[in-house]
């Protein structure tokens, strides 16, 4: 006796049976359970429960065997049992019982029978069109009741049993495909990152199929796959918005002093922007007007305000122009980088180039200057190559995309030995575009910290890809004064001025510099403060100027012939030199 009752799940397919069921604190068997134990002379007292995890037909023995062995089968904690079909109702054995019957009035094919069936359970079940008997199962939407019994009876006679993972070890599994997504998250590229979901997608279809055909195990199918989509849908929308902040912060890191052609070009670029830091050979430009601190104390703020902004609108717009990144506008000076954040093969060539187009800027900003009735401006502008680290530097509430390292000081050195109208470059910059850049005069500078003297090199043009030269100058004319105009000068080093006077004279003179003959010897490119005595007022008017060169001193005379370029010269004082070279003789040499 066996009950018939059967089990589905929630979709309302049938997988599972209970073998056993416990009423008034007995166990039944179901209508296969019972048949598969007489089958295999399996007493009551032999079958031993394990509730949750198996049941044991201990000593089962097919029909004609001498020995037995034990048949384990696992449950689950309902008791349950799974069933492993062997396919839909047409992969089974089916006979007419009208020809069994008819059968038994024939010897010979009563025998024929007889051998066919023999050893064989035989299941005897009504098939009829239209039979209400019937079930939905993993292999069949349309499965008649005997069949499930007839699979239930071949998964435990072939041993064949389905194993289930338990709740940990299918949480494990999702656990790994997690950790292995947000790895590729990490990793690769959003585009990378699509066909790395794919492919553990499909991996993890392979793996339960592998699992079940080779293995008997059931894995989770659509929790860990839909896990996995709901995972790819968080991680997709994170990187969207991660990087539409990233985008924004370049945008507004350097939109102000690139062009907008050069800031789509970073966000695109496959190499991104490593805003944690990275070391990168950059070339350096670094820009100064020459004497614009003395002439600020004479200005309004509100014309040194209005001189500065039409000059930094003018800069930057070639800067833009020449893919350089604006770093730093700090008084009257620029600092650029070329080859930071997006680096080319040209970087140092464009830094020269876009210095040559700043100079050749500077007549109509002079222009405009005059127009004002204010003082014109000349600049200086130092280039230098070197390895720095770039990247975003900062506090939390205030950050910046800069660079690190010393190249950027020694830029600022050299810029400092420049007058106006000049470009100075250092030897790193100029190996690299030795073949293209057009060289007026080299001079021999020593730094503060460097034993050995630096090579700078004074750059009239660039030929090549950007083809540019620095406009032709009028050629300077200097004249005598006589007699020679009195001077005190002093030192300046960095924004100290010496206390120790020379005092000197003004020999020859020129609209942008001077002769001068001094009592003490100076350095080249020494800056100096000038006190002159004017004639006019006799009051002293104040020069600022940078030594150019120097002739050694004659063996007959201690003074030092010195060549001076004026780099700040305030209205009364220009007045009053303009007013003296006019009236000096011409120079015949």
């Amino acid at each position: 006796m066996g009950y018939l009752n059967l089990k589905t799940d929630p979709d309302g397919v049938n997988r599972r049976i209970p073998l056993l069921v416990r009423f008034k604190g007995a166990f039944y068997p179901s209508f296969a359970f019972r048949g598969i134990c007489d089958f295999l002379n399996v007493a009551p007292g032999n079958i031993t429960i394990r509730p949750g995890k198996s049941i044991t037909l201990k000593n089962a023995r097919r029909p004609g065997e001498s020995s037995g062995h034990n048949i384990v089968i696992p449950t689950d904690r309902h008791g349950n049992m799974l069933i492993n079909f062997i396919g839909p109702w047409e992969r089974m054995s089916h006979y007419n019982f009208a020809d069994l019957f008819y059968a038994s009035d024939d010897r010979d094919e009563m025998n024929m029978w007889r051998d066919e069936l023999y050893g064989k359970i035989v299941i005897v079940s009504e098939v009829l069109t239209g039979s209400s008997d019937l079930g939905p199962v993993p292999t069949d939407a349309n499965f008649l009741s005997s069949g499930l019994h007839a699979n239930i009876m071949h998964t435990i006679l072939q041993e064949s049993f389905l194993r289930e993972l338990s709740g940990p070890q299918e949480m494990m599994i999702e656990i790994i495909l997690l950790i292995i997504l947000f790895a590729l998250s990490l990793r690769f590229s959003s585009l990378y990152f699509a066909f790395g979901t794919i492919g553990i997608a499909a991996s993890y279809i392979v793996f339960v199929g592998a699992g079940f055909f080779y293995g008997n195990l059931i894995f989770p199918f659509f929790q860990p796959l839909l896990m996995l989509v709901f995972a790819i849908i968080f991680i997709v929308v994170y990187r969207f918005i991660r990087e539409e902040r990233e985008r924004h912060f370049i945008r507004a890191t350097f939109g102000r002093y690139l062009s907008k052609e050069v800031v789509e070009e970073l966000l695109g670029s496959p190499e991104g922007l490593k805003m944690s830091g990275e070391n990168r050979q950059v070339t350096f430009l670094v820009s100064d007007l020459r004497g614009f601190t003395s002439l600020s104390s004479r200005l309004s703020p509100h014309e040194i305000i209005n001189i500065l902004n039409n000059y930094f609108e003018r800069m930057v717009e070639i800067i833009a122009r020449c893919r350089g990144t604006v770093d730093e506008l700090q008084g009257d000076g620029i600092l650029v980088f070329f080859g930071a954040p997006l680096r080319a093969s040209d970087d140092t060539e464009r830094a020269v180039a876009c210095a040559i187009e700043m100079q050749n800027a500077m007549p109509r900003i002079n222009e405009a200057q005059r127009q004002r009735n204010l003082p014109e401006l000349s600049m200086g502008i130092g280039i230098n190559t070197g390895e720095v680290v770039v990247g975003n530097i900062g506090s939390e509430k205030r950050t910046k995309y800069g660079a690190v390292g010393s190249p950027i000081n020694t830029t600022y050195r050299i810029e400092s030995n420049t007058i106006g109208g000049q470009i100075l470059i250092s030897p790193s910059s100029y190996h690299k575009i030795q073949s293209h850049v057009l060289i007026e005069d080299t001079m021999e500078v020593r730094f503060k910290g460097i034993d050995q003297p630096v090579t700078l090199y004074d750059v009239k043009g660039i030929r090549g890809k950007y083809e540019v030269s620095l406009s032709e100058k009028a050629p300077e004319e200097f004249r005598s004064l006589k007699p020679p105009l009195a001077m005190t000068c002093f030192v300046v080093e960095g924004k100290a001025v010496s206390e120790r006077a020379i005092p000197g004279h003004l020999t020859w003179l020129s609209p942008f510099g001077a002769e001068a003959s001094l009592d003490e010897e100076v350095g080249l490119l020494s800056n100096l403060k000038i006190l002159l005595v004017s004639t006019e007022t006799s009051s002293l008017s104040e020069i600022y100027a940078k030594v150019t060169s120097i002739d050694p001193p004659a063996t007959t005379s201690p003074h030092v012939r010195v060549c001076l370029r004026f780099t700040s010269l305030p209205e009364d004082t220009k007045h009053f030199l303009d007013k003296t070279f006019k009236s000096s003789s011409s120079d015949d040499s």
